[in-house]
C-alpha cells in the first residue's frame, strides 16, 4: 500500500510539472497586443499626399518574435540585418507594427518599424538606425525633380542612385546644422503608449512594388562620415536584393 501510495504520489507530481510547463510554454506564445498611441510615422522629405484616417497601434515586441505575426505584404519582405554590420553597438532594439487607412480608402495597410539603438556613446549621443516599412499603392519619389539630386532647402545633400535596375534610392545626408525632421516611433512602459521621438537623421529612401521603405541613421551626432555612408548605402542595396526575391 505504501509503494502504491508513493508511486501515485510521484504521478501527480509529475503531471501537475508537466501541466504547468505546458502552461508557461503557451503563456509565452507572442501574440500582437493593441495599445494607446499617437502620430504617424511619414517622411519629410517624401511625404504621402493622403492623409491617414484610423491607426491601431500594437505594443513592440523584439524583431525576432513578430516575423511569424506580420501581414502577407509585409511578411514576404521582412528582412533583418545583422546587428554587426551596425556602425554602433546595439543596446535596445524593438519592433512596431502599426495599422492604418487612408482617409478616403478603408483598406487596412501597415506599417512596420525595426528600431536598433545605442543608449549613450562615449560623446552622449545616442546612436540609431531604423528601418521602417509603410504600405502604400503612391510612390513618393515618381515625381521628383532633377533639382533633387543635388542641395536640399537646408543646403544638405540629396543623392539620387540605382540600388537594382528597376529602383532607385535618395539618399540625404545632413551636413549643415538645420535638417528635415524625422520621426520613430517609440514606447512609453510607464503610460503603456506608442508615441513620435522627432529628431532629425540621416535618411535612404526607396520604392519598391508597394512598399516605402526609410532608412534612418544618426551616428555620432550626423557628423558626416563617408564611410559611415557607403555601409549604409551596403545595408540599403542588401534590403533592396532581398525585396526582389
Amino acid at each position: 500500500m505504501r509503494l502504491f501510495k508513493k508511486a501515485f504520489a510521484c504521478l501527480l507530481v509529475t503531471s501537475l510539472v508537466f501541466s504547468l510547463l505546458g502552461c508557461s510554454s503557451s503563456s509565452q506564445t507572442p501574440s500582437l497586443e493593441k495599445t494607446s498611441g499617437a502620430g504617424f510615422a511619414r517622411s519629410e522629405h517624401h511625404p504621402f499626399s493622403d492623409d491617414t484616417k484610423k491607426i491601431t497601434y500594437y505594443k513592440p515586441m523584439s524583431v525576432s518574435e513578430i516575423e511569424s505575426l506580420l501581414p502577407s505584404p509585409i511578411q514576404q519582405r521582412f528582412y533583418v540585418i545583422g546587428k554587426n554590420k551596425l556602425p554602433f553597438p546595439v543596446d535596445k532594439e524593438a519592433a512596431h507594427l502599426i495599422a492604418f487607412s487612408y482617409a478616403d480608402d478603408k483598406t487596412v495597410r501597415h506599417q512596420l518599424q525595426l528600431t536598433y539603438k545605442q543608449d549613450r556613446d562615449n560623446n552622449g549621443d545616442e546612436n540609431f538606425f531604423v528601418i521602417r516599412m509603410t504600405e502604400t499603392d503612391e510612390n513618393p519619389l515618381s515625381q521628383l525633380p532633377d533639382s533633387a539630386n543635388g542641395l536640399d532647402t537646408f543646403g544638405n545633400i540629396a543623392r539620387m542612385q540605382p540600388l537594382r535596375d528597376d529602383v532607385s534610392l535618395i539618399h540625404h545626408i545632413i551636413q549643415t546644422n538645420s535638417a528635415y525632421v524625422y520621426s520613430y516611433y517609440d514606447y512609453n512602459e510607464k503610460d503603456r503608449a506608442v508615441h513620435l521621438v522627432t529628431t532629425n537623421a540621416n535618411e535612404i529612401n526607396f520604392y519598391d512594388r508597394g512598399i516605402f521603405y526609410q532608412i534612418a541613421y544618426h551616428v555620432k551626432g550626423n557628423e558626416p562620415n563617408e564611410a559611415v555612408q557607403t555601409q549604409m548605402v551596403a545595408l540599403a542595396k542588401e534590403l533592396a536584393e532581398h525585396s526582389a526575391t
